[in-house]
């Protein structure tokens, strides 16, 4: 891994993960690249607060984003290697430009709990970007603090799992930490068979590492809470998961598990995407 993407919009969830990135980075000895995306603020739909210029507004991110680069070299010292970039435009647009340049392996943010109405129907850019990038995005709860992973918890469904999307990196944090590797599925029904055939590939990759697979009951609905229990009893440091794509009709009907888990979970969340982006 060359470097880690930390996005920030300078709210208090983007800072707490700011920080988490940082520690990452220098225990990986890789760069930190902070990313923020200017842009105009949208009201409503037929709206855009036009009370400032997007240059004045570039100039206000670019002075506060100077603050928060002097604060992280003053808290980490000379072991952060550490660079910031202020641009206007999209996050998603300018996250994957940034990628492509840098040839960053993480993507790393923060997210804000909030109500049940405002997680299906806003969301966050943390849950629309993670899945749909070509690294693996690391999502970092607003009240979590960097620790030493332990024990990280991997979840599958018995489809077929990707690679090339995030696993390498995955395993780079691994040694990092020596952590164990858990992969547990949640069974969608009692007559389907345990069956670790898929987990075949990320064995390999694994190799050598004290690795355990759990096949946990599930109650119907409440997958992500079936999750989050063995978490908690076990104690994981992270979990990982695959962003399956879904259709129309689905996304409609449906929430996405990895969407639901981001906004509700207590440790930090690894999203890989089902295909490479």
């Amino acid at each position: 891994m060359k470097a880690i993407i930390a996005t920030t919009d300078f709210s208090k969830a983007s800072d707490a993960a700011v920080h988490y990135a940082a520690q990452l980075a220098c225990r990986l000895d890789v760069k930190l690249i902070l990313l923020h995306a200017t842009h105009i603020p949208v009201v409503s739909d037929s709206y855009f607060d036009m009370g400032f210029t997007l240059e004045e507004l570039e100039k206000s991110d670019k002075e506060t984003m100077s603050e928060l680069n002097e604060k992280l070299r003053k808290k980490y010292g000379a072991k952060l290697k550490l660079e910031k970039s202020v641009k206007i435009g999209f996050a998603s647009e300018l996250i994957r430009d940034t990628i492509r340049k840098e040839g960053a392996g993480l993507v790393v943010m923060g997210i804000s709990h909030m109500d049940k109405f405002s997680q299906v129907v806003f969301g966050s850019t943390s849950t629309s970007i993670a899945g749909h990038l070509s690294t693996p995005v690391l999502i970092i709860p607003d009240k979590v603090k960097f620790k030493p992973w332990k024990k990280i918890a991997f979840t599958f469904d018995q489809k077929n799992l990707p690679t090339g999307t995030g696993e390498r990196e995955l395993n780079e944090i691994r040694q990092a930490f020596d952590a164990q590797m858990h992969f547990v599925n949640v069974m969608d029904s009692p007559f389907i068979g345990k069956d670790e055939t898929v987990l075949k590939p990320l064995q390999k990759i694994f190799r050598g590492v004290t690795c355990k697979t759990h096949f946990l009951d599930n109650v119907k609905g409440k997958t992500v809470e079936v999750i989050q229990d063995w978490v908690r009893r076990h104690k994981a440091s992270a979990v990982v998961m695959v962003a399956r794509q879904h259709g129309l009709m689905w996304r409609l009907l449906n929430e996405r598990t990895t969407k639901r888990m981001a906004f509700t979970t207590k440790v930090p969340l690894f999203v890989m995407a089902e295909k490479k982006a």
